[in-house]
């Protein structure tokens, strides 16, 4: 039997933990990253963010300041399918 998070993982998490007088800000946007791990031989195809692009996507929703940033895992299979989410949020 699998233990927890082997079959199947969904968890947002807050991308930094400083939240000193954090405001929520009133928009988001989402950056999508996927991921797919061949299990035999462990390579892996991945896309990272860079700090452009999530400024980027950030004015494409409207936000000037962003405030905080969370961080949603999703993934299958001991990692075989991963999908990570940048939930961006601000005003």
């Amino acid at each position: 039997m699998a233990g927890p998070g082997q079959l199947y993982t969904n968890v947002t998490l807050p991308y930094s933990t400083d939240f000193n007088n954090t405001p929520q800000g009133s928009k988001y946007c989402v950056l999508t990253d996927h991921r797919i791990k061949e299990p035999v031989s462990s390579y892996g195809v991945t896309v990272e963010w860079s700090m452009d692009q999530i400024q980027s996507a950030a004015r494409k929703a409207g936000i000037q300041n962003i405030t905080y940033i969370d961080v949603q895992t999703i993934s299958f299979l001991l990692g075989v399918y991963t999908r990570k989410k940048l939930i961006v949020y601000g005003d």
